[in-house]
């Protein structure tokens, strides 16, 4: 399946870090999600109904950032890819890159980012 809807940097904030302290203060973080599902009936009824809004997306991510506190970004992407999945049953894979773009520790320069791949057929 080629059809995907994307929504891009989807800020978040959330409690996530390894450190007590970096979990404490909480951190804003953007996301990333691709949705793979069929848009043919979309694409000829020009319908909401018939695709999935994006706004529904952004807030399913956000909820799911919301829920409770993180470890590392591995987690709460997967934690997003099964939210996601289980919220919309149309959406047949999913994609989600959770971008940090902050390290509170001053021997990390730059930002990490984690992508995760998901479908319903690996579940």
């Amino acid at each position: 399946m080629q059809d995907k809807i994307i929504v891009k940097q989807i800020k978040c904030y959330t409690q996530i870090g390894v450190a007590d302290n970096e979990r404490a203060i909480g951190q804003n973080l953007l996301i990333d999600i691709s949705a793979y599902l069929d848009l043919s009936k979309a694409g000829l009824v020009d319908e909401l109904e018939s695709t999935i809004s994006y706004v529904e997306i952004s807030k399913a991510v956000q909820i799911t950032c919301k829920k409770r506190a993180f470890k590392i970004l591995e987690n709460l992407a997967c934690n997003i890819c099964q939210d996601i999945l289980g919220q919309f049953s149309v959406i047949q894979a999913l994609e989600v890159e959770v971008h940090k773009p902050h390290i509170p520790n001053p021997q990390f320069i730059g930002q990490a980012s984690v992508f995760v791949f998901r479908s319903r057929n690996s579940e």
